[in-house]
Order: structure tokens, then sequence, then C-alpha cells
């Protein structure tokens, strides 16, 4: 399929690794010019890639971030929101400090809202897109995750806010279940490596990405697409 992607400016936070690093270098083979930013060095990979260092908790960082790289490509025509943090894994909430929380919901939610905001006028002049990274998390939690479940659950009725909100602009998120990237790796570790627990890989969720940033997916809005191999759909129901 021709994602006619060639030449778009694109703009994705959390660039320097796991899901955002696949994004930027997926969108790269298809002949985007993209602006890659994060708070950690952006690997140096081709021509087109422009490395922006910024903190998306930050809104004047988030503001000059968006402003370069929509002035030296003219513009913008997608961008993505991968910036995030897990934040406690495995902590009961009665155990989980109201600093934990917020820091969480600073980066994966008012983040993702900073960006959306600053780069809104860009992105209704080219009639763009915008793809939020959530996860599936946002649907079905495991123990001691509430913060990440919170924040996620979030992205996903903000995706649905910011469709309304922006005429014009496509508005969706990506919702997969666990994905092999150094985050994951630091909270699982070797659990990712057992055969019978079903893990993406970055590039799973960069085909995802791109499609709903591309104009083949010119009918979906303010959708949250769940990638988990099916495990949502099965019933509890013991039989």
């Amino acid at each position: 399929m021709r994602l006619e992607l060639a030449g778009k400016a694109v703009l994705v936070t959390g660039a320097a690794s796991g899901i955002g690093l696949a994004c930027v270098q997926a969108f790269l083979a298809e002949g985007a010019r993209v602006g890659a930013v994060d708070r950690a060095p952006v690997p140096t990979l081709a021509d087109g890639l422009l490395a922006v260092h910024a903190d998306v908790t930050d809104e004047q960082s988030v503001a000059a971030a968006v402003g370069t790289v929509a002035e030296r490509f003219g513009g913008l025509d997608v961008v993505v929101g991968c910036a995030g943090i897990s934040g406690p894994v495995g902590t009961p909430v009665t155990e989980t400090s109201a600093a934990d929380f917020a820091a969480v919901m600073a980066v994966n939610v008012t983040g993702q809202f900073l960006l959306v905001k600053h780069a809104a006028p860009w992105l209704t002049a080219a009639r763009g897109s915008i793809v939020l990274l959530a996860s599936d998390s946002a649907f079905t939690i495991a123990p001691g995750m509430a913060a990440y479940g919170a924040s996620k659950g979030a992205v996903v009725a903000m995706t649905r806010a910011l469709a309304v909100d922006l005429p014009g602009v496509r508005v969706n998120c990506v919702c997969p279940s666990v994905v092999d990237t150094p985050m994951a790796r630091g909270d699982l570790g070797a659990v990712l490596d057992d055969p019978a627990f079903p893990v993406q890989a970055p590039e799973d969720v960069a085909d995802q990405v791109l499609y709903l940033a591309s104009a083949r997916s010119r009918t979906i809005n303010g959708q949250a697409v769940l990638a988990d191999f099916g495990v949502s759909a099965r019933s509890g129901f013991p039989a």
C-alpha cells in the first residue's frame, strides 16, 4: 500500500528510542522529513532528520521545539506524540505518592496536550494528522499500575476531544499491548522473552502510526486503535 508520505513534514516526540525512534525510522523510509524531539540525544539516521531537544512537560520548551521544526520544514503535516513514562510499576495505589502520580500525568497527558496545542495552527493550515500513543492499559490494567492506566485512559479521552476541537485535523491514538522497548525491558525484564507472552516490536506500532498518519486512513478520526493480539476480546467466563 502506498502511504504517500514522501515530502511530508513530520514531528515525533519521544524520538530517541523505542516506539518513537521506530516511527522516525519508518517515516524517513517513506521519504518524509522528520523533526525528532526528545530530552535525550536522537541518533543520527539520515538526511531529512532534524533533531530537537525539548522537555514535553515544559510549555515553553514544547512551543520552541514545534516552532523550530515547523519553520525549518515550512509547516507541519503530521505530529506523533510518543513521549511517555511508565512510572511506578507493581506499586499499590495506597503506596503511590502524589508526586509519582503527577509525574506520570505530566509526561503522558500534559505533554501530549502541549504538543497538540502548539502544533495545531500548523496542522490546521495543512489539514494534517495527529497520532498519539496510548496503551491497552487504557482498557485492561495490571495490578500496581494505576498511574499509568489513568494516564493512558486520559489520552484516549483527549483524542476524542481533540478530534472535535480541531476541525479539518484528524486525531487518533494507538493502544498497543506490551512493546519490547528499553522502558518495558526495565520494568518487566526477562518476562518479555517468554514465548507464551505476546510482545510487539516497536516497528509493529510504527506501522500502525504511519497508516493513521497517512491519507489512506482519511475516514478514521477520534479513534483509539487497540492492538493487543486479541487478548481483550476474550471473555473471563469460565468455559
